[in-house]
């Protein structure tokens, strides 16, 4: 067949394969239990995952671009009927894998990066069915690289996406959709008693998982387990942080 599309939608499609893998082992990690030596348990592994997925991806992009510029210089004639059939029956089986995928829960990153996979595949075989037609019609063959090359930019744009964001997870970034600041206004506001919050740490283990710590400087009447247990309560409630490390100081021992 000849076409550089074509075989980096078959090189696409091989990884694809490897992606559900990582995905699905992931899954079983995260909902290990904890112990002792990890003590949140493995939900980080679906970030890692992700993070893994996007990699490949942008490695990937990296060889289909490569490809198709050398395929530029230096043109090749292709077979368009036979790419055509080829591309075809690779696109019906990655509509159906894509759709299984896209019903799942896509605020999971992990699942989200499985899916962008298979969203590229589907993208490039499309690219390549257009490419057989117009090669069969027309015989204009750089269509074949420029196609790859349309395809690997939007393929790599979903992909640095997916490293910027689980690449924020791992560095312990604070949360998307979080603010220190906010935080620290709302509680100073909504607990009287607070003189002044401060050393606040904001991060994810996971995506649905979000931890704090912080001190909170007020008066020797609420330093208590009443206190603690109220403004627990209210970050989980208000604002989603699921783990708090609070400690509550008095005047005296404020720094």
């Amino acid at each position: 067949v000849n076409s550089i599309a074509l075989v980096a939608d078959g090189v696409h499609m091989l990884t694809d394969a490897m992606a559900l893998g990582v995905a699905w082992w992931a899954y079983k990690m995260s909902h290990k239990p904890a112990h002792e030596h990890m003590t949140f348990g493995y939900q980080r592994f679906q970030i890692l995952a992700a993070f893994f997925n996007g990699i490949t991806l942008l490695l990937i992009v990296g060889g289909i671009a490569a490809m198709a510029i050398h395929r530029l210089i230096e043109p090749q004639p292709v077979m368009g009927k036979e790419m055509f059939i080829i591309a075809f029956i690779g696109l019906l089986n990655n509509l159906v894998v894509f759709w299984i995928l896209h019903s799942g829960d896509q605020n999971n990153m992990n699942m989200r990066g499985a899916t962008l996979h298979f969203l590229g595949d589907t993208l490039a075989s499309i690219a390549v069915i257009i490419g057989a037609i117009l090669i069969y019609y027309t015989g204009w063959m750089p269509i074949d690289p420029l196609l790859s090359l349309l395809v690997a930019t939007i393929i790599g744009i979903g992909a640095y996406r997916l490293v910027k964001q689980s690449a924020h997870v791992l560095l312990e970034g604070v949360p998307v959709g979080y603010e220190i600041k906010s935080i620290k206004s709302d509680l100073e506001s909504r607990f009287n008693y607070f003189n002044s919050v401060h050393h606040i740490h904001l991060w994810a283990i996971a995506e649905d998982q979000i931890m704090m710590t912080l001190h909170a400087k007020t008066d020797l009447q609420h330093i208590n387990d009443e206190t603690l247990s109220e403004i627990k309560d209210y970050l989980l409630e208000v604002h989603k942080v699921h783990h708090v490390t609070l400690q509550l100081e008095s005047g005296a021992n404020f720094a």
